[in-house]
C-alpha cells in the first residue's frame, strides 16, 4: 500500500509570492498620497462652495458684504467652516465699497461696478466687476494668486485692482456684482435719469421744469449727484438757465460730457430749468424775428418779404440769434436736443463712478 505524499510550496515559489505581495503593498501605499490629496481637494472645494453660499445669504439679509476686521461682521463669523481640509484659513478679498457700517439698499443694489477685475490663469478669461473672491492655498500652504505681482492676503479693496487668480495651484471661488445683486434681489436701483420727457415750452412764456435722478450711490453731502448737459453747440439754449437745486450754480454744457473731468460737473440733487424761450429766425433784413403763431414756410409767410409775415412774426427786441429761414420747414416749434448726464459716488476715491444719461428734447411751441 502506497502512502499519499503531501507537497507544499517550494522556496522559489514562496519567494515569488512574497515579492508580488510586496509590490502590491507598495503600489497601494503609493496611491494613498494622491488619493488623500484628491479627497482633501474635494473637501476644500465643498467648503469653499458652502462659504460662497453663506456669504451671499448673509449679504442678502444685511445689504452688505461681510468684512475682515475681526468683529461680528467678520467673514470668519459668517462662514461655518472658514478653513480648508488642511486647516488653512481661507483668504477673503472683497470690494470695501460693498460694505458699510450703516448699510442701505443702495450699498449693493446701487452699484454698477466694483474695484476688482479677476483674470483666470487656467482659462485666460478676464472677469470684471468681481464683488469678492475666497480661496484655499492648497496643500502647499502658499498663495499663488497675486495682485500686482504680490500674493494676495485677506484684505479689502477700495480702488481699481486686477487680481491674477492662479486656479491651477489655488482653489478659488468668486462672485460677481451681478450675481450678488441677483441674490440680494435688487430691483431697478441702478443709476438713471428719472425723466422720460420735458414738458412743452411756449414762445415768450415763462418756462420751468426739473430733471431728477434716481438710484446709484448718492453722495452723502449736499447734492446727491453730479450733472453735465450735452448738446451739439456745447452752449446753453437762448434765454434759458439750467441751475443746481439751490439756484447758485449753472450746470455745465459741453459737447462731450463723458470726457469732462468729474470736478467740472456740478453737484446737485436735480437740475432746475427756467427761462423765457423763443422761436426765432433771421429775416431777409438780417434782423431776428419771433414766431407768434404756428404756420408753414410758404413764401407769403416769410418775415419781411411775405405778404402775411406780420400775422406770424414780430421783431424780437434784442433777441438772440435765431435759425435761418428755410423753405419747407413748418414753423410751429423749435426743438433743442439735450443729453442729460448724471454720475454718482460709486467710486469715492477714483473715477469708476456710475454714469447714466438720457436724451431729452426741449420743444418750444409757437403760440
Amino acid at each position: 500500500m502506497n502512502a499519499t505524499r503531501s507537497q507544499g510550496f517550494t522556496l522559489v515559489e514562496l519567494a515569488i509570492s512574497l515579492v508580488v505581495i510586496g509590490l502590491l503593498i507598495a503600489l497601494g501605499m503609493s496611491m494613498i498620497g494622491p488619493l488623500t490629496v484628491a479627497i482633501k481637494v474635494r473637501q476644500s472645494r465643498d467648503n469653499l462652495g458652502a462659504a460662497v453660499e453663506a456669504i451671499n445669504s448673509w449679504a442678502s439679509g444685511n445689504n452688505r458684504l461681510p468684512d475682515s476686521a475681526g468683529g461680528t461682521t467678520d467673514v470668519k463669523n459668517v462662514v461655518r467652516t472658514p478653513t480648508d481640509a488642511w486647516n488653512h484659513t481661507f483668504i477673503y478679498l472683497y470690494d470695501t465699497n460693498l460694505y458699510s457700517a450703516t448699510p442701505t439698499k443702495d450699498t449693493i443694489c446701487g452699484r454698477r461696478s466694483t474695484s476688482i477685475t479677476l483674470t483666470d490663469s487656467n482659462t485666460g478669461a478676464s472677469i470684471p466687476n468681481v464683488a469678492y473672491l475666497i480661496l484655499s492655498q492648497g496643500d502647499d500652504a502658499v498663495t499663488d494668486t497675486t495682485s500686482g505681482g504680490v500674493a494676495v492676503t485677506t484684505t479689502a479693496i477700495s480702488s481699481a485692482t486686477t487680481v491674477a487668480a492662479n486656479t491651477t495651484s489655488d482653489l478659488v471661488r468668486w462672485a460677481t456684482l451681478d450675481e450678488l445683486r441677483s441674490k440680494v434681489g435688487c430691483q431697478g436701483a441702478q443709476l438713471k435719469v428719472a425723466n422720460n420727457e420735458l414738458p412743452y415750452a411756449y414762445n415768450q412764456t415763462t418756462y420751468t421744469a426739473t430733471i431728477y435722478a434716481d438710484g446709484g450711490v448718492p453722495f452723502s453731502s449736499v447734492g446727491r449727484y453730479r450733472w453735465c448737459l450735452q448738446n451739439s453747440a456745447g452752449a446753453v439754449p437762448a434765454n434759458m438757465t439750467f441751475k443746481n437745486t439751490a439756484g447758485t450754480s449753472n450746470i455745465p454744457f459741453n459737447t462731450d460730457c463723458a470726457s469732462l473731468a468729474e470736478s467740472s460737473w456740478i453737484q446737485s440733487d436735480n437740475i432746475l430749468i427756467s427761462g423765457l424761450p423763443t422761436v426765432n429766425v433771421t429775416g431777409t433784413d438780417g434782423k431776428i424775428y419771433t414766431a407768434i403763431q404756428s404756420h408753414t414756410a410758404a413764401a407769403a409767410n416769410q418775415p419781411i418779404t411775405g405778404a402775411n409775415y406780420a400775422t406770424y412774426w414780430q421783431l424780437a427786441s434784442g433777441g438772440a440769434v435765431g435759425s435761418t429761414w428755410a423753405a419747407g420747414i413748418y414753423y410751429t416749434t423749435m426743438s433743442q436736443s439735450l443729453s442729460i448726464f448724471v454720475r454718482d459716488n460709486n467710486d469715492s476715491s477714483g473715477t469708476n463712478d456710475s454714469i447714466a444719461y438720457k436724451q431729452l428734447v426741449l420743444t418750444i411751441n409757437a403760440q
